[in-house]
């Protein structure tokens, strides 16, 4: 194998590793953001913290 052949696969590599690098920091990014718009969902939607404490066996 020739050195311009090595020199551009490794090239290519190079590029591929920083493409796929960068797909994951966006995806960990946006599931950053959905975490926590989920849990500030969660907080408003808990109006009274006794709700659901009791349960009626008799119904």
């Amino acid at each position: 194998m020739d050195i311009a052949a090595l020199s551009t696969a490794l090239s290519q590599n190079k590029v591929q590793e920083a493409a796929s690098v960068q797909v994951q920091k966006l995806a960990m990014d946006s599931a950053e953001a959905q975490g926590a718009a989920l849990v500030q969902m969660m907080t408003q939607s808990i109006t009274d913290p006794a709700l659901g404490n009791r349960v009626d066996l008799l119904a």
